[in-house]
């Protein structure tokens, strides 16, 4: 009589069992990483669309918003090298600079563009060499809601948007202050083809003995010059801002003439703009002179 044995069959299921379970777990092993693949493939293709959007937008930009003026022509500058100021406590020693500066609008400003920026370099620099770089900015927007706030020494713009930008504060060795100046207009009520700028700088100390090294500079110049040069255009269309780099072309030099109490470069008309400008003090005639 044969006897079967059940055992050998138990074992030989046992086995067909467990090889089974490492296949499910090998294909679930499997199955994990290919979507983790696919989710990080899907999220770099993304990425990659959206640069290209953000790059055609920056293109599109570029060439169809042409810079926002096309002449700048600096019309009266004024140097007082010994000017004093008084407080309410001290009398202040010191030196002041002031331009008056016409800038001619590009016709075809913000035409597709919510605002526009120009930074300006007013490079002052003496027989003797370079001395301070004056700095100054107009914000042109397409509507009043574009921009929030403006000023400081950083020529810093806020807009609407959140974005907060700042002007270049150096170009080689010599910073930029955008402090001596800075307007924005709108667009829609823009008045003329044209605005006016003031760009000024002063120079003051309580110690008429102990000033600044610019101070000294402008009192020994016997003659002084100032370069005018666009640093850069910034633009801003919804939330793509373009700044396009300008060439370090001279746009206009100027000698100011050495004068008894100053230097000047052409002329003023008072009230022109509705600020106080300062203007040579007329030469003192001689009471005793007889004719």
């Amino acid at each position: 009589m044969t006897v079967k044995c059940p055992v050998k069959n138990h074992m030989i299921e046992k086995k067909l069992i467990l090889i089974a379970l490492l296949a499910i777990t090998i294909g679930i092993a499997a199955i994990v990483p290919m979507e983790n693949l696919m989710t990080a493939q899907a999220q770099a293709e993304a990425e990659i669309a959206q640069a290209k959007e953000q790059a055609n937008a920056v293109d599109y930009v570029q060439a169809s918003v042409q810079p926002m003026f096309s002449n700048i022509n600096v019309t009266y500058a004024y140097c007082n090298p010994d000017k004093t100021s008084l407080n309410d406590t001290m009398t202040l020693s010191g030196a002041s600079i002031e331009a008056v500066v016409n800038f001619t609008l590009t016709p075809d400003a913000l035409k597709n563009a919510d605002a526009q920026i120009e930074y300006y370099k007013f490079a002052v620099s003496s027989d003797q060499g370079p001395i301070f770089n004056m700095g100054y900015y107009i914000v042109l927007e397409a509507n009043s809601y574009v921009i929030t706030g403006m000023g400081g020494p950083e020529g810093t713009i806020t807009f609407a948007n959140g974005l907060t930008f700042n002007g270049p504060g150096a170009t080689g060795s010599q910073d930029i202050d955008f402090g001596c100046g800075g307007q924005a207009l709108n667009y829609d009520v823009y008045p003329a083809n044209y605005t006016w700028g003031y760009v000024s700088h002063y120079i003051f100390g309580s110690d008429d003995n102990n000033l600044v090294q610019s101070v000294t500079e402008l009192r020994n110049a016997e003659t002084l010059y100032i370069d005018v040069t666009k640093i850069c255009t910034v633009t801003v269309t919804g939330n793509v801002t373009v700044t396009l780099p300008a060439s370090d072309q001279v746009l206009q030099h100027i000698e100011l003439s050495n004068i008894n109490n100053g230097f000047v470069y052409g002329s003023y008309i008072k009230n022109t703009i509705p600020l106080p400008i300062d203007t040579p003090a007329p030469p003192t005639s001689n009471t005793n002179e007889t004719t």
